[in-house]
This record gives C-alpha cells, sequence and structure tokens, in this order.
C-alpha cells in the first residue's frame, strides 16, 4: 500500500471518530458545578443543619421530578436567620420584589430521558445514591456520570448498593436485575 493510501485511510479514520463523538457525544456531565447566582452550601444546610433534602426539595416522593427550591422556601428561615448576609440580602430582594433566583441545573439528562424520583424515593433508595455526599458539598457538583450504562450497572445489580438490595429484595431471592431495565422505564 502506497504512503499516501495510508495517508487517507487513517485521515478518514480520524474523521470518522471524531464524528462518532460529534453525533453521540457523552451524556456525563460528572464533576459538572456552575456558580450559582446566590453562593449556595449543602454542607451548610443539609451537612450541618441537617435539614432534610424534603425540606426544600418538595415531595420527591409523590412526583417524577424533584423540585429546585423557590424563593419563598428559603425564606421560611432566611426571614429571620443570617439578614445581615450580603447574599442572603440579594435573596431577600429577589423575594421582595417576587422574582424567582435563576440557578443554573446541574443535575441533567438528555431529553429523551427521564429520571423518576418517586419511583426511587418511595423504595427507600438515599439521595446520596445518585447525587453523592451531597451533605458535604459547599458547591453543588454532579458527582455520578447518570449515563445509561451507569444506571443500568445498578437496575442490573452490578454496582446496587447493598442496603438498596436489601430494601428492593429483602430476602434475596432475586440475584439479577433489581429494577426494571426496559427501554421504556427510562426513555420515551
Amino acid at each position: 500500500m502506497s504512503k499516501g493510501l495510508v495517508g487517507l485511510v487513517t485521515l478518514v479514520g480520524i474523521l470518522a471518530v471524531f464524528g462518532v463523538i460529534y453525533v453521540f457525544p457523552t451524556a456525563s456531565n460528572q464533576g459538572y458545578a456552575p456558580e450559582q447566582p446566590i453562593p449556595f452550601s449543602h454542607k451548610i444546610h443539609a451537612g450541618q443543619n441537617k435539614i432534610d433534602c424534603k425540606y426544600c426539595h418538595v415531595a420527591p416522593e409523590k412526583s417524577i421530578h424533584s423540585t429546585v427550591p423557590s424563593v419563598n422556601v428559603c425564606m421560611n428561615c432566611h426571614k429571620v436567620v443570617k439578614t445581615d448576609s450580603p447574599h442572603i440580602q440579594k435573596l431577600t430582594a429577589a423575594y421582595n420584589a417576587g422574582k424567582p433566583i435563576e440557578w443554573l441545573r446541574v443535575h441533567e439528562l438528555p431529553d429523551h430521558a427521564h429520571f423518576n424520583h418517586k419511583r426511587h424515593v418511595t423504595k427507600g433508595i438515599q439521595c446520596q445514591t445518585c447525587h453523592g455526599p451531597i451533605q458535604e458539598m459547599d458547591r453543588v457538583y454532579q458527582y455520578s456520570p447518570l449515563t445509561m450504562g451507569w444506571c443500568l450497572e445498578c437496575h442490573r445489580g452490578q454496582t446496587t448498593p447493598n442496603y438498596v438490595r436489601k430494601l428492593v429484595d429483602p430476602e434475596g431471592k432475586h440475584p439479577d436485575d433489581i429494577a426494571p431495565i426496559n427501554c421504556s422505564t427510562c426513555h420515551y
């Protein structure tokens, strides 16, 4: 084979690889930690103050989605707590003006996939199973890859935490799939 042909084949191969990466990018934003409009520390709120996730993220056991707290929820405490903080003053100004805080989404799935919080929360699965040690995070970041493969490994029982296995299958009778793996479970 001539040098020119080898170079052409190599170039076509490289372009094909980049084309596949462009068309099918990774779904993982693992490690993504955007700077929020108002700094918010889960380490202080969920860690030190031990505020339950469901206080701010209302009704994940009843909804497919977990909510991002409204300014009203924040002001339940911050009408009296740390009112001299410039960040809380910014929050108070938004509250008084009836304007939401434009939080930046950290955990995002592709449009054709969905995650049902209700199914997981009602089974007793802890938020930290997917979101990581949220109670230790000064700035929230995407702890887990949240890719299809990562979810399927858990549903198939390959990486399922032991406490989840015991919740879902207390007698240990089903060693294989721990949760549904059919496409319609997560895809529209």
